[in-house]
C-alpha cells in the first residue's frame, strides 16, 4: 500500500423519514465515522477518521487500527 487514502460515497445511504401519519420526507444517513490511528509500511502513524464498517474490514485483512481515547 502506498497510501492510506480512504475513499467512500458522500452519503451512507438515502430514504425516507415516515411519520406516524405516513407522510414521507426524504433523508440521507451518515456514516458512523470513528477517529483511528494506523500505522503505515514505512512505520508512520497517521490518524483518520474512517467508518466503523471500514474498521472491520482493515481488521479483517490484518491491520489493526487503533482508537483515539476522547478526552
Amino acid at each position: 500500500m502506498s497510501s492510506f487514502t480512504v475513499r467512500y460515497p458522500r452519503v451512507a445511504g438515502h430514504g425516507h423519514t415516515v411519520s406516524h401519519a405516513k407522510n414521507r420526507r426524504n433523508r440521507t444517513y451518515k456514516y458512523n465515522l470513528k477517529t483511528v490511528t494506523i500505522s503505515d509500511p514505512k512505520g508512520k502513524k497517521v490518524r483518520m477518521k474512517v467508518p466503523a464498517r471500514l474498521i472491520r474490514t482493515l481488521k479483517k485483512h490484518g491491520v489493526v487500527p487503533t482508537y483515539a481515547k476522547k478526552k
